[in-house]
C-alpha cells in the first residue's frame, strides 16, 4: 500500500494510486484529491508547488 501524499492546494491526505488527478511540474510530481483542486493547481503552480509553510486547507474547498 503506498504512503498517503498531501493534495498541495487544500492539505486533504490521499492515496497517490486513487488521486484524481495528478501533475508534473519542475521534476516533482503532485497529487490531487479533486479536479477543481488540480485546476486550481495549474493555474499558479508556484503559489502551490513551493509552499513557504503548511496549509491546513483553503476556503474555495466544496465538495468533500
Amino acid at each position: 500500500m503506498a504512503d498517503k501524499v498531501k493534495d498541495p492546494v487544500c492539505g486533504m491526505e490521499i492515496n497517490p494510486e486513487s488521486a484524481a488527478a495528478k501533475e508534473e511540474h519542475e521534476g516533482r510530481t503532485f497529487y490531487f484529491c479533486s479536479q477543481a483542486c488540480h485546476h486550481t493547481f495549474v493555474g499558479d503552480p508556484h503559489r502551490y508547488g513551493h509552499p513557504k509553510d503548511e496549509h491546513s486547507g483553503h476556503a474555495g474547498h466544496a465538495g468533500h
